[in-house]
């Protein structure tokens, strides 16, 4: 058996976090086993489905590296399929045609409500009796008394009573697909193995089980995983953007730290928190340690991959990434490997290079630093232990340092702070001593010069 997995985004909002660790999931188990990755998009949802959400979708897993071997299948571009499955089945028996109206369907629900019963369809016109010759009627699925049980990979044995969701539509009045059948023909189609989704899909397997059996094909495994939460213990939507994979990126995060965080949301490594490439993903993953209860997207753990990512990344390959304009990209380089190990995004790794090579702006603290007395006595002793001096090693560093500490009396904070502020424009940053040695001794006394 040649093992397949898919995954089935509805183009009606951007990727976010949760979706991407669906994504992530069945593309390790598909490449851990060998197998195709299917990549399909359901927009059979006319009135929500939107192109730029699915090429957005489609940027953003290019991106992450998840490739596919099939797709992308979109659901809209196979309606006629849908019908042609439907109507096998009516002409079966297993399903027909349904005339009644939405107020009564909503009457039935009213009163079904009232008398503390689940809403489901009474089976009024499973005699298959006609209705109005104006009214487009629907497909409704037989559905047969009884209990649907199997084995999730996650919760293990799950049953559900058939009684309690009744006939269910599988090709509406406007001549369009339910998802769970529609989901069911594609997965029968594309010979999906392995069903690895939400929760949130659970109820929704009992049904597809049915329609597997009805249109003989084989069942799937499923594997359903609890949601990822946020910081609000609610689950991740499509209206949360800070949780979207398009904000992550424009907010500095590299693809390597986002999987890392992303596939310990309901699954552990056996290397801990180890950042792993793509490649050890795939070869430590296995559905037996997912875990049964819901994992929170935390931001500060995606912060601490990202560091260790941008700092495991070449200073080459950071500055292709990096939007910055430099005349010098020998210099550019060389700030980039200076600063890269103290940034938790490119967003910050920008900002601490960016002072280096333009004349930086003064932050508000940075400014009340420099009208201090004592900045003025640090500056000026720092100009004249620079007298002379152009390159500038850690020995040299040292050096000067000594001597404006000898000639200014400061000592700690009130030494350095100065001289950061002065010379980048912030209170925080790299090392002082790889700013000293990129800036070097003539710029660096050009800029203490324009702060006295």
């Amino acid at each position: 058996m040649t093992v397949r997995a898919r995954f089935a985004p509805s183009p009606t909002g951007r990727l976010h976090a949760g979706n991407l660790r669906t994504a992530l999931f069945n593309w390790l188990f598909a490449r851990k086993n060998s197998g195709k990755f299917v990549l399909r998009i359901e927009d059979t949802d006319a009135a929500r489905s939107t192109k730029a959400f699915e090429q957005a979708i489609i940027a953003d897993l290019k991106w992450a590296g998840l490739d596919w071997d099939i797709g992308p299948i979109r659901q809209s571009e196979r309606l006629g399929v849908y019908r042609e499955a439907a109507e096998k089945l009516v002409e079966r028996g297993l399903a027909y045609r349904c005339w009644c109206s939405k107020e009564r369907l909503e009457e039935l629900k009213k009163e079904q409500l009232a008398k503390g019963m689940a809403p489901r369809y009474d089976g009024r016109c499973r005699s298959g009796k006609t209705g109005a010759a104006e009214i487009q009627p629907v497909i409704r699925f037989l559905v047969l008394d009884g209990k649907i049980s199997f084995t999730d990979l996650v919760h293990g044995e799950m049953s559900f009573d058939a009684n309690s969701f009744g006939d269910f539509i599988i090709i509406g009045s406007d001549g369009v697909a339910g998802y769970n059948f529609a989901v069911v023909v594609d997965d029968a189609e594309e010979g999906i193995t392995h069903v690895i989704r939400g929760d949130d899909h659970l109820s929704n397997t009992p049904r597809q089980m049915l329609l597997f059996n009805a249109i003989g094909a084989a069942l799937p495994r499923f594997a359903h995983l609890p949601l990822v939460l946020g910081g609000d213990k609610a689950p991740l939507g499509k209206r949360k953007t800070w949780a979207s994979i398009e904000e992550l990126r424009r907010d500095g995060f590299l693809p390597l730290a986002i999987l890392n965080s992303t596939v310990r949301l309901g699954w552990s490594p056996k290397g801990g928190d180890k950042l792993l490439e793509l490649l050890e993903l795939i070869e430590e993953f296995d559905l037996e340690r997912l875990s049964k209860s819901p994992s929170v997207f935390d931001i500060q753990r995606l912060r601490g991959y990202n560091k260790e990512a941008v700092g495991g990344t070449s200073a080459h390959a950071l500055t292709g990434i990096l939007d910055i304009k430099c005349t010098d990209a020998v210099f550019l380089e060389k700030a980039v490997e200076a600063a890269k190990h103290c940034a938790h995004t490119l967003t910050g790794l920008k900002t601490a290079i960016l002072p280096l090579i333009t004349e930086p702006e003064i932050s508000i603290e940075a400014a009340a630093v420099l009208k201090e007395p004592y900045s003025k006595a640090v500056l000026k002793a720092a100009i004249a232990a620079l007298s002379g001096t152009d390159a500038i090693d850690e020995a040299g560093y040292k050096t000067i340092i000594e001597a404006i500490k000898k000639t200014s009396g400061e000592n700690g904070k009130r030494l350095f702070s100065p001289l950061r502020a002065a010379l980048t424009g912030s209170l925080e940053g790299m090392e002082l001593v790889k700013i000293f040695s990129l800036l070097r001794g003539k710029k660096i006394t050009e800029r203490l010069k324009r702060r006295l």
